[in-house]
């Protein structure tokens, strides 16, 4: 099989590394000769490699991905699962591009993108695993599950969009405050859920959606 020459090879790292940026910047509907004067080329060049707006998404998708496998894997065995679980959500929020206005790629993107679903199924199953350890261990209260930690950490999404040109590091206060809230040392007991497991897919939906 041959290999692409260097400076094509180039050409596409510096188109989704742009594309990376420019959503970040600009949210999802950035222009794309934005993200070709990022990187550094023409329009020409950008459609040669990605001749639509999918493919380059899912192109930086699959990037994000790869960012994504190198944090997720130093959480592979943890002795402290309460703070594995802090630190795994900040790299994953500092990690996947977020914009003002800027809504859950899951909404468009999750039915059509492979290297999407792999990012939330991977990233789901790392949470999950962590929650029960720090359960196991004490650190977090046992009355809360994998869809209430995902419903809680959507509540972030608002503050970091809104704050990033102005105070990028704000989130990170709000994410301690949302993990105090499951310390078992001072919980109150949560209401019964209502619902059943469908019901609870359907609101998780909407929540990232919105």
């Amino acid at each position: 099989m041959r290999q692409p020459r260097s400076d094509v090879a180039r050409n596409r790292r510096l188109l989704v590394e742009a594309a990376i940026e420019a959503v970040r910047e600009h949210g999802w509907d950035v222009a794309l000769d934005t993200v070709a004067r990022r990187a550094g080329v023409g329009n020409a060049t950008l459609y040669r490699h990605f001749p639509t707006r999918d493919d380059l998404y899912e192109a930086a998708f699959a990037e994000v991905g790869e960012r994504l496998d190198v944090v997720l894997a130093r959480y592979a065995d943890v002795d402290d699962g309460r703070r594995a679980l802090h630190e795994v959500i900040t790299a994953v929020y500092s990690t996947a591009p977020l914009a003002p206005g800027m809504k859950d790629p899951t909404r468009e993107w999750l039915d059509t993108s492979p290297s999407l679903r792999r990012i939330v199924a991977e990233v789901t199953a790392t949470l999950d695993r962590l929650l029960q350890l720090a359960q196991s261990q004490g650190s977090v209260r046992t009355d809360v599950d994998l869809d209430d930690l995902e419903l809680l950490l959507h509540s972030l999404r608002p503050i970091i969009v809104a704050s990033g040109g102005v105070a990028p590091q704000m989130w990170r206060r709000h994410l301690t405050l949302l993990l105090d809230a499951l310390r078992p040392g001072a919980a109150s007991a949560l209401p019964d859920r209502p619902g059943d497991a469908e019901q609870r897919l359907r609101v998780l939906r909407a929540v990232r959606s919105g």
